[in-house]
């Protein structure tokens, strides 16, 4: 079975955030620095989560909070990875995104941007 795997790059610090591989049968797998595997996080959770950190948000921190809400609401029927950085940002992106960016990549890297 062929496999692709890349190193995901924080598109804020560029700094290593996971490494993803793709197999044909099992689909997208995304191991975190420590090596837990991530999973997504369903859509309503997700939702509940942005709408909170919106709510709590300073002035500094709120056009980030409503970003990140405006994408869970756009990607209503997709598998949302969030995936952290060692420096704490936080990256949302989803399954099809992911994928898309390690096909579209040669190298071993791919930014999440």
């Amino acid at each position: 079975m062929a496999s692709t795997g890349k190193q995901l790059i924080c598109p804020r610090c560029e700094k290593v955030m996971a490494s993803a591989s793709w197999r044909f049968f099992t689909g997208l797998r995304i191991t975190a620095l420590d090596g837990s595997r991530l999973t997504p996080v369903s859509n309503d959770l997700l939702l509940r989560s942005t709408e909170t950190r919106l709510a709590a948000a300073s002035a500094e921190d709120q056009p980030e909070a409503r970003r990140r809400r405006a994408y869970v609401l756009s990607h209503g029927g997709d598998r949302i990875y969030d995936i952290k950085c060692p420096d704490g940002h936080d990256t949302l992106r989803s399954a099809p995104e992911i994928s898309q960016a390690m096909r579209r990549t040669s190298g071993a890297w791919v930014t999440l941007a």
